[in-house]
């Protein structure tokens, strides 16, 4: 079995010359046989160039330096000489050893078992610096006073190379010499290899975004750009609308189009910007800073205001009565003074994309009709199964989209390509059970969805309603979840607002960092909530705690439902909002992509579903 390859994420951070041949040794040379190799892995703030595991025979950190040690700026003992005429302390020993150093104390949760069980633990991780260019002896010159770290050249990447090459652990590490490490007493290796293994995977959200997704099917010959057309697109969840809308986004930047997408809600917003970035790929990105914008309806209405330098009426947050439309004010303020002066050429778009279009209204895209040049497309993508705002399906309403420009009845994605078939199926057995009348989700015909072993659903009945019961089961959860995942990997999803600030403080305060969509104060502050939903985005590395609201258009591996109360006394409301939790819940949902598991797990403190735990 030859070597698993973690490649760096970033594709913009290009390799030297010597990060190129020693990648093509790792992923080519018999010798990596079963080794795992991380790639510039991110350790907190430091980020080695290679990091090489094995269970039976060790850790390597390695370390490449393409310098021309020839040059006179370069002196014995790891010395630069700066534009200063000074001489610094640069010494890539010592930086490789540092990375070593921070492994062991911070990175391995089992390094104080080392400790109190090797008296030797430290060398359990060799290091290793490597000179692409240099002579040897130009290197050992450089590198003085060096008693652990391994100094190799390209004779030696050479020689490591060839399979044929007995290697010296004097010169090419205990590691790459023997068949079994004296490090494997009590599995102690194998564990630390492992844990770390586990620390140094890239988060799915991370992996994902190494390069553009590929489209499939449908989703192809709708992401192409057409010319002065208005549409309309449902589609299931799962079905790709948001990644249609990126990749159109991405063609038309690229021919230099000016691009609006809008959301509803401020989490989704960050959500497309990075979905965006990711299909744009390589190609010229001053385009995408200049030409896309990515802001939620009601942000969009504010920067028009500020454009034209004007106060609308009301301020969202002091509006006490939450049956008042400020919105439809907002727009009566604006179309009025744009009636008189023009429109300023930041405000025009020839791509106006709009997601969970479901969530908007008629008269909105009226007004934003205002915007569109007709050079590419107003194009709206919707699924009318997720309306939590009530705003009926308004845009397959004859009535309400009279003069949008619509024609004929809206096409539709019906396969869900990005959920695991065994989630759908079960979507559709609770649907059934609910008395739910909703559009079937589809699973494609050639679906090569990965298998995994560690997929689980669950939905678990719990029979004390307390605080400390929730944090209890949750914390379990989030320990075996964390066995074979990152925590940006687990998003917890809540029905009530004091319970989703319970969760977020106690995970705080054992020292994990989490993002969250709270007023801490359980006031239901409407600012502070805001506030937070800004910084709610992925690719941060913490544990999500979320609204079921605020995560559609979200994906990830795991998902955690807390099902408790519904911040409702209304029967029909409770029942709409447990549907609403459950369906969004679960269709968020998505196989990791570098082993295919996932899981979804249900804590249900709402003695009427019980009945529910008989479909899982």
């Amino acid at each position: 079995m030859s070597a698993v390859i973690f490649e760096k994420i970033n594709p913009r951070d290009k390799r030297t010359e010597g990060e190129e041949k020693l990648l093509n040794v790792l992923k080519n040379c018999p010798r990596f046989d079963g080794w795992t190799v991380f790639e510039q892995p991110h350790i907190d703030s430091i980020k080695p160039d290679f990091i090489l595991l094995h269970p039976k025979k060790g850790i390597i950190i390695i370390e490449v330096k393409d310098w021309n040690l020839c040059l006179g700026t370069y002196e014995s003992g790891g010395y630069i000489r700066g534009t200063d005429g000074k001489l610094h302390k640069k010494d890539p020993v010592e930086q490789v050893e540092t990375y070593k150093n921070c492994i062991l104390k911070s990175d391995l949760n089992n390094s104080e078992d080392f400790v109190s069980n090797n008296s030797d633990y430290y060398g359990c991780i060799e290091t290793v610096v490597y000179f692409h260019g240099p002579s040897k002896e130009e290197a050992l010159s450089f590198c003085s006073n060096n008693t652990y770290t391994k100094i190799w050249t390209d004779d030696d990447i050479k020689n490591i190379n060839d399979i044929n090459k007995k290697l010296d652990h004097r010169q090419y590490t205990w590691a790459l010499e023997v068949i079994q490490s004296k490090y494997n007493k009590d599995g102690l290796l194998e564990n630390m290899v492992s844990q770390l293994i586990r620390n140094l995977q890239y988060a799915d959200y991370n992996y994902e975004r190494k390069k553009p997704f590929k489209l499939i099917g449908e989703q192809l010959e709708l992401a192409k750009l057409k010319q002065s057309s208005i549409r309309r697109w449902g589609g299931v969840a799962g079905a790709g609308k948001s990644l249609v809308l990126a990749e159109k986004a991405a063609r038309a930047l690229k021919k230099d189009y000016r691009v609006l997408i809008l959301t509803y809600n401020i989490t989704l917003r960050h959500y497309l910007k990075d979905l965006c970035s990711q299909q744009f790929g390589l190609d010229d990105r001053w385009k995408l800073k200049q030409n896309l914008s990515v802001l939620y309806f009601h942000e969009f209405l504010k920067v028009v205001a500020a454009s034209y330098c004007i106060k609308l009426p009301y301020d969202e947050y002091d509006i006490y009565n939450k049956d008042y439309d400020f919105t439809k004010d907002w727009i009566k303020c604006l179309e009025n003074f744009m009636e008189l002066n023009p429109l300023p050429y930041e405000l025009k778009y020839d791509y106006i994309l709009i997601d969970e279009g479901q969530d908007f209204r008629g008269d909105w895209i009226r007004f934003l009709e205002k915007f569109y040049t007709k050079k590419g497309e107003l194009f709206i993508v919707y699924d009318k199964s997720q309306d939590l705002y009530e705003h009926g399906i308004w845009i397959e309403d004859s009535e309400q989209i009279k003069n949008i420009g619509f024609k004929g009845k809206p096409g539709s994605l019906k396969y869900s390509y990005r959920m695991p078939p065994e989630i759908i199926e079960k979507i559709g057995l609770i649907r059934e059970k609910l008395g739910i009348d909703a559009e079937n989700i589809l699973i494609p015909k050639n679906n090569f969805t990965q298998i995994s072993l560690l997929s689980k659903m669950e939905w678990i009945n719990c029979d004390t309603d307390s605080k400390e019961d929730k944090l209890n089961r949750i914390d379990l959860k989030i320990k075996e979840l964390r066995e074979n995942n990152q925590l940006e990997d687990i998003t917890i999803l809540t029905t009530n607002e004091n319970t989703g600030v319970d969760i977020v403080k106690f995970f705080s305060d054992k020292g994990l960092k989490v993002s969250h969509v709270y007023d801490m104060n359980k006031g239901k502050n409407t600012k502070k909530r805001r506030n937070e939903k800004w910084k709610f985005r992925g690719g941060t590395g913490r544990l999500k705690v979320c609204s079921y609201h605020s995560y559609k258009g979200w994906q990830t591996p795991n998902v955690i439902l807390v099902l408790d109360s519904c911040g409702s006394e209304n029967i029909v409301d409770i029942r709409k909002n447990v549907n609403n939790a459950i369906f969004i819940s679960m269709s968020r949902v998505k196989p990791n992509s570098m082993n295919g598991q996932f899981s979804f797990t249900c804590f249900n403190y709402l003695d009427e579903y019980d009945f529910l735990e008989k479909v899982f």
